[in-house]
């Protein structure tokens, strides 16, 4: 099996080493480079073109979350784990925000971080084995994602709500945070408005979905469902 190959930035070069020792510690894996500044990352990063950045987020030179930037807009190819200290929600929200793989708070525990070395494995080759000629799925797209199926109950719906229909509704909402109007949904499902109201006002009933007003360009107000509460 051929090794992904991860790239360390950490200032203290003891961490660092700790940090190399877990990831070869992985099978699988391999540590391409340390570096312990913003300058010796970025010399390094276009040169070794690692698989998998591991990145803290205080230096004294820098804020990891710019050179997470810089990797986002210079190597999309490359993923990032942010292994850190740091624990303000809103340094999370922006590693979030800005596609990190991971996020891991020191003091680090090997098997938190093997399992996330595991999964960007399972990631990694899932994607590898998708051909481009082909067409994907829901449920390929569920499991690339990690997303939970969907399970619904049909003893436990009332008359007129069919499982099946069901699921494809919630699963549509799920994956769409903006919300639909129940005429774009029945579009999108390929069912009736009328339909697509039934269900979505089901759901919003069941507390699996809530309805928002809006109005459009001449004044007629819209109810747009979305996921959750």
């Amino acid at each position: 099996m051929s090794s992904w190959e991860v790239f360390i930035v950490e200032d203290d070069i003891r961490i660092a080493e700790i940090n190399k020792k877990f990831v070869e510690k992985v099978e699988g894996f391999s540590v391409c480079g340390i570096a312990l500044n913003e300058e010796e990352a970025k010399e390094q990063i276009p040169i070794l073109r690692p698989d998998l950045v591991i990145l803290d987020i205080y230096f004294p030179d820098m804020n990891g979350l710019d050179l997470l930037r810089w990797i986002r807009s210079e190597f999309r190819g490359i993923e990032v784990i942010m292994v850190t200290a740091a624990t303000e929600v809103k340094t999370l929200k922006v590693a979030l925000e800005d596609g990190i793989f991971d996020y891991i708070v020191k003091p680090v525990i090997f098997q938190r971080f093997k399992d996330t070395l595991l999964q960007f494995n399972d990631y990694k080759r899932s994607i590898s084995q998708l051909s481009a000629d082909k067409e994907v799925n829901q449920d390929i797209i569920d499991s690339l994602l990690k997303r939970e199926k969907v399970e619904i109950e049909p003893y436990l719906l009332p008359k007129g709500i069919d499982p099946i229909t069901l699921e494809k509704i919630l699963s549509i909402l799920m994956h769409h945070q903006k919300g639909f109007t129940a005429e774009d949904l029945g579009q999108r499902s390929g069912v009736s408005r009328t339909t697509a109201r039934r269900y979505l006002e089901y759901l919003v009933s069941e507390q699996k979905a809530k309805a928002d007003i809006t109005y459009g360009g001449v004044g007629r107000p819209e109810r747009i469902y979305k996921y959750g509460l």
